[in-house]
């Protein structure tokens, strides 16, 4: 398999399981589910299963759409549909053929969805800073052939992954978390800055968090290997995939 240089650490974490299974053995179902257990209801209001049933719009762009307005009201701007339509269609023509619909058919029951997950996407951000300074699109660094990226937000030293799914957070969604804390932990040796110490997993189409510290994420995914060791190994398997 020939790896392309610069390659998404999203898409590898998400797409290329293999990688991150051999590095993080103690990733399993049973861990997945634990910490979805773990979960908490944020004080927010919940969109409600019938509305998006009603949407004819893709499900994956409505809340694409519903994220780029999060994301403008957690940076304080007041966007039009048209611009939040030409990011979110922007977005999701990295992963796949997205179709942009115009912005006079975004529906008024697309329209509530939207607002209610950037309401609640604003809420959850504020609640996991407490306090502390906030913001989007967090530098997520890039590592040998894997290229560098941005997470969604971050608060203080918490870094803040957003997800609009239906249940709860998958195997997928805790790799990805994994690789970017791997991604901060590689460039913290080098450059002597700070990796990630702390992630929320949230959910504003339903309001639940799943709050992580990384040391115990680390400890209970890496067999208890050290973090240097899980380092080593993660830049040996790259070598080798190189190799192929």
């Amino acid at each position: 398999m020939k790896t392309k240089a610069g390659r998404d650490p999203r898409t590898i974490a998400r797409n290329i399981p293999g990688i991150l299974n051999a590095i993080f053995p103690g990733l399993t179902p049973g861990i997945v589910s634990f910490y979805n257990k773990s979960a908490t209801n944020c004080s927010v209001i919940a969109v409600p299963p019938e509305a998006v049933q009603a949407s004819k719009l893709q499900n994956s762009f409505l809340f694409e759409l519903a994220f780029a307005v999060g994301e403008q009201r957690v940076l304080g701007n007041n966007p039009t549909w048209g611009e939040c339509v030409a990011t979110a269609t922007d977005r999701q023509s990295r992963f796949f053929d997205a179709l942009s619909p115009l912005a006079s058919e975004i529906s008024d029951n697309d329209q509530r969805i939207a607002l209610r997950v950037a309401e609640n996407l604003l809420i959850m951000v504020k609640h996991v800073a407490n306090g502390s300074s906030y913001g989007a699109a967090p530098f997520i660094p890039g590592f040998r052939w894997i290229a560098s990226g941005v997470g969604d937000f971050f608060a203080g030293s918490t870094l803040i992954e957003v997800k609009c799914i239906s249940g709860n957070f998958s195997a997928a969604d805790y790799r990805q978390i994994a690789m970017y804390w791997l991604l901060s932990y590689a460039a913290a040796i080098e450059t002597g800055k700070d990796e990630w110490k702390l992630c929320a997993l949230i959910n504003p189409r339903s309001g639940k968090l799943v709050r992580i510290d990384f040391d115990e994420f680390i400890q209970i995914t890496g067999n208890g290997r050290s973090k240097a060791e899980i380092l080593q190994a993660f830049a040996a398997t790259l070598t080798n995939i190189e190799k192929i």
